[in-house]
């Protein structure tokens, strides 16, 4: 079991999170971590930018679900005793 969980959910803010992603794997250590990020179906490029980071756990869906259900489609992938949305 991971220490932490960070769920992040992305519409159309491939840059946003791209350099969210990279800050948490740069400033974050002593702990056991993942980071999963849940895409609304965003047509900026995030698909293809996101698909093949090793680092994180992608999960695409082709429709804006909105934040609360893109969370709860995170959560069965979370494998943390903690988790940050």
């Amino acid at each position: 079991m991971k220490d932490v969980s960070v769920i992040i959910v992305n519409y159309n803010t491939k840059g946003l999170v791209s350099d969210c992603i990279d800050s948490i794997f740069s400033n974050t250590s002593g702990l056991d971590f993942e980071v999963i990020v849940v895409d609304n179906g965003s047509t900026d490029g995030s698909r293809e930018a996101f698909t093949d980071d090793g680092r994180i756990t992608y999960i695409f869906n082709d429709a804006n679900l909105g934040f609360g259900r893109a969370n709860n489609l995170a959560l069965p992938a979370a494998s943390g005793r903690n988790v940050i949305f």
